[in-house]
């Protein structure tokens, strides 16, 4: 008996060590409102939504870990699934405004909305609340229109000439991921969080707004690994591209690497 009640308190003691591990790291979604101006007219004062998300460090050791999502002036990446619908001239000559307005009316539709790292890149995945997400799906139309929305916005307001440079720098090799170059380099796509420190990213949901449509957001859960996906690799007896993992390292300066685990919510949003 006595033996038994001491492997029940150690039992105890790994489950309260494993829950209070999981909660070093918090990713925190909200929305709030604020003011901005209409997509086509600038003149146009709206009040447009906005996400926040919230990373917070309820532990006493520093950490590092990838962010779950990038953007581009607070503007997000979408998953984009029909390059090939538009001819070669479109590619030559892109009308960007002509694809922004083509986006469809959403209104009755009801969509999660899963942020999760794609590569090295952490894009948005919308995705029928109807459909089993981890079953092979067709990318939905909606990713496109929004995808439209979003690059049409970023031109006109932030960089009217294409960045080539952003565009091809999507898959990095393990040699860019040395701590130096964490650090220094490549830190705008990580997350360093001293003890009970906090940091917020906002991005804009105007496109959501446009294309109206009930969103819930959610954070995939295995979304903090200890690995990055870096360029990938011809494999002959498969005949196509892989992708490669790349281990991240165990320290970046004064931080630790955090994986695993991780407190989260979800929020929804009806338009």
């Amino acid at each position: 008996m006595k033996s038994l009640k001491i492997h029940l308190i150690i039992i105890i003691l790994l489950l309260c060590i494993t829950s209070l591990h999981s909660q070093s790291i918090s990713i925190e979604l909200s929305v709030k409102w604020e003011k901005g101006t209409d997509v086509y007219n600038e003149d146009s004062i709206i009040y447009v939504p906005k996400l926040s998300i919230t990373y917070r460090n309820n532990s006493d050791t520093n950490f590092y870990f990838k962010k779950v999502s990038e953007s581009r002036s607070g503007l997000p990446f979408f998953i984009h699934g029909s390059l090939l619908q538009y001819p070669i001239e479109e590619y030559l000559n892109p009308n960007y405004l002509k694809r922004a307005k083509a986006h469809g009316n959403y209104t009755n539709e009801n969509y999660k909305v899963e942020i999760k790292a794609v590569s090295f890149t952490n894009s948005w995945f919308l995705f029928n609340d109807t459909l089993n997400i981890e079953e092979e799906q067709e990318i939905d139309i909606v990713n496109d229109d929004l995808a439209n929305i979003y690059e049409y916005i970023y031109r006109e307001n932030y960089n009217k000439q294409p960045n080539y440079f952003e565009q091809t720098k999507i898959d990095f090799t393990e040699f860019d991921l040395t701590p130096d170059k964490i650090l220094n380099e490549y830190s705008n796509k990580f997350i360093f969080l001293r003890a009970g420190e906090i940091y917020t990213d906002s991005y804009n949901l105007i496109g959501f707004q446009m294309i109206k449509g009930s969103f819930m957001f959610y954070i995939s859960i295995d979304s903090l690994t200890d690995y990055i996906y870096t360029t990938p690799i011809w494999d002959n007896n498969q005949s196509k591209y892989v992708e490669t993992k790349t281990m991240l390292p165990k320290l970046v300066g004064e931080y630790k690497l955090y994986s695993g685990k991780f407190n989260t919510n979800k929020i929804s949003i009806t338009f």
